[in-house]
């Protein structure tokens, strides 16, 4: 075998199918409601770890910024405060009819749209909900309508500010998904504040993006009284065997692992009523949905009523359709007793001016407000410069639990493989057994070919930005040093070949490309890429000590900076290190250099413990 780069996308595979085995087992074990309601305080004791919340609410400071009519309801165009300085605009669709005290209310989260809570899809669910009867709440969420934090980029919007704002956060034990959290809770908090809300008959339904957070903002707000996420439920294994990166807020930390599945976001909610809608030709698998839905109906039929879980499976392809949306109209009219139908009522929706709560229709020129990348700017730098200043020890120890990191103690197999020759050098090649089924590449460049791993006084091991062949071709090479470049998983012939998606799918660490899917996948599992880089790094210094190495320095490049100096800090055999000038952290920097420093490479919650400039000098100084 001359290339590994489908051993990363089985690696993961067989990973997530493990864990659905270990699931179906835990719930075949339910079979009594005693058993159902001790799974489902596990799993809300699993989401909790998930997300972080700020300690104190600040005041909505609600602000209400004009109306418009239809033909039966009233939109309010709104601005709240989700925290300090940070606006969230909203349109509230107030019915005619809405009495103190006795109006249901839906909190509608919106899907991947760009003009946000202008999107025309969206306005429909909203205008049919409230000629119902219901109060609905849209705001817009980060990065979309009038959220945005780079206007005049567009190549940064959407999805795409969601995932730069999510490499920031992780930095310092964070996420985007706990901010768009957040946000949607402090959107309930709002609903509560009204007179007319009716506290037993809160809603919350989306689609897309807005199923993802339907999902997520359910299961951790006991308030909401029923949910119906559309075109997101399937399964996290179903996501991995078809190759599909997702949001960064999609990813909930930690809780696949050990049997944790999509199921059991709604499952933590019952008996609460659910609406689980799907399409047929969406990229969420429908095969997916259906499971999912048959594993959450078994748990409603153990707790006596399964009949307030549904699914609606329709024909067409992602998004919220026509007969979705009377789907979700349909719920609500027999949960919450709207005396109306599932019809969709004849209506016209309005112009993203319109439903502009801002005068300029964007925060960037509100006075005195936060855009998205500013707040988490700040929370960054904020976390940083409190941090508390710690013993060598204390940060080796807490970073191995960030890094969730097994100190290897013995040399890994290798393979012999194909040298390749160029011109005055041989590419000698060794496959290096990380993990069981997972290899990657130790190479070693040689006037001389090598069958097997040669011993030597004075060797280099080269740890690449890319990849360690392509890179050491230029290297002079000198009798007296063994000149070795090893890749680490994801790099070099390791480098995984799916999740291709046109024109960026040469972009390694794109915003949405291979690196980040399977480190997104790592994440849910509730492990550490760059951990396991750092493990990949430290078996091959063993192999190559106990190959007869005497003497190793330990360079590196680019990305590979960062498990190189963690290798060199945790390595149980020291090793000298030549690295270039201090690698500083480029998670407080531009939008060009957070490009380049992938959320593969962002240790959960380093600012919190050190920085890179002082693992660089800990290293060092061993």
């Amino acid at each position: 075998m001359s290339n590994f780069g489908g051993l990363i996308q089985e690696y993961y595979v067989e990973l997530f199918r493990k864990n659905a085995k270990l699931r179906k087992e835990k719930l075949a074990a339910l079979k009594t409601p005693e058993d159902v309601y001790k799974y489902i305080d596990e799993l809300k004791a699993k989401i909790k770890k998930a997300y972080t919340f700020p300690e104190v609410k600040t005041p909505l400071n609600v602000q209400n910024c004009g109306m418009f009519r239809g033909k039966n309801y009233t939109v309010e165009k709104l601005i709240y405060y989700s925290r300090p300085d940070f606006p969230v605009t909203a349109n509230l669709y107030v019915p005619d009819n809405a009495r103190p005290g006795k109006t249901p209310a839906v909190i509608h989260l919106l899907g991947h749209a760009l003009n946000g809570k202008a999107c025309g899809e969206y306005q429909s669910v909203a205008i049919s909900l409230a000629e119902k009867g219901c109060m609905v709440l849209m705001p817009d969420p980060l990065g979309q309508g009038e959220r945005i934090s780079f206007p005049a980029l567009p190549e940064y919007q959407n999805t795409r500010e969601h995932n730069i704002l999510n490499r920031r956060l992780l930095s310092i034990g964070d996420t985007v998904g706990a901010w768009r959290i957040y946000d949607a809770i402090r959107g309930v908090d709002l609903l509560l504040e009204r007179p007319e809300t009716d506290p037993e008959r809160l809603g919350i339904v989306g689609n897309s993006g807005g199923g993802t957070m339907t999902t997520l903002v359910n299961a951790v707000d006991p308030r909401l009284k029923a949910a119906a996420p559309n075109c997101y439920i399937t399964t996290w294994l179903r996501l991995i065997e078809n190759e599909i990166p997702v949001d960064g807020e999609q990813i909930v930390n930690g809780f696949a692992a050990n049997g944790g599945e999509m199921a059991d976001l709604l499952i933590l909610k019952a008996p609460n009523p659910l609406l689980i809608m799907g399409e047929k030709d969406d990229f969420f698998d429908i095969r997916g949905t259906r499971e999912s839905f048959e594993e959450v109906k078994r748990i409603y039929t153990i707790l006596g009523v399964p009949e307030r879980v549904q699914l609606f499976a329709g024909g067409s392809c992602h998004g919220f359709k026509y007969e979705g949306r009377r789907a979700a109209y349909g719920f609500f009219n027999t949960f919450f007793d709207l005396k109306s139908d599932d019809t969709e009522p004849e209506h016209e929706t309005v112009s993203q001016e319109q439903t502009s709560c801002t005068p300029s229709g964007s925060i960037t020129k509100l006075p005195g407000a936060l855009t998205p990348d500013e707040a988490v700017r700040r929370q960054v730098q904020a976390a940083a410069s409190k941090r508390k200043i710690l013993s060598p020890e204390e940060i080796k120890k807490r970073l191995a639990g960030v890094l969730c990191l097994n100190i290897p103690e013995k040399a890994p197999s290798y393979r012999q493989l194909r040298p390749k020759y160029g011109d005055g050098a041989v590419d000698n090649r060794y496959g290096v057994e990380t993990e069981p089924n997972l290899i990657t590449t130790l190479h070693l460049i040689s006037p001389s070919m090598y069958m097997h791993i040669p011993a030597g006084a004075e060797a280099e091991l080269y740890i690449p930005n890319l990849s360690s062949a392509d890179e050491l071709k230029e290297r002079k090479l000198f009798p007296d040093l063994l000149l070795f470049g090893f890749d680490f998983r994801g790099v070099g012939e390791s480098m995984p070949k799916g999740c291709d998606q046109g024109a960026w799918a040469d972009d390694l660490f794109g915003l949405y490309r291979r690196d980040y899917h399977y480190d997104a996948m790592a994440r849910l599992m509730g492990f550490s890429v760059p951990g396991k880089r750092c493990e990949d790094i430290i078996k091959a210094i063993l192999l190559l000590k106990e190959r007869g190495i005497e003497n190793l320095t330990l360079t590196a490049s680019g990305i590979g900076m960062i498990p190189a100096m963690l290798a060199a800090l945790f390595s149980p055999v020291k090793v000298r290190t030549a690295f270039p000038a201090h690698c500083r952290t480029m998670l407080e920097s531009s939008l060009s250099s957070i490009e380049n420093y992938p959320q593969s490479m962002t240790p959960f919650n380093l600012l919190n413990i050190t920085d890179l400039d002082t693992i660089q000098e800990l290293a060092e100084k061993r």
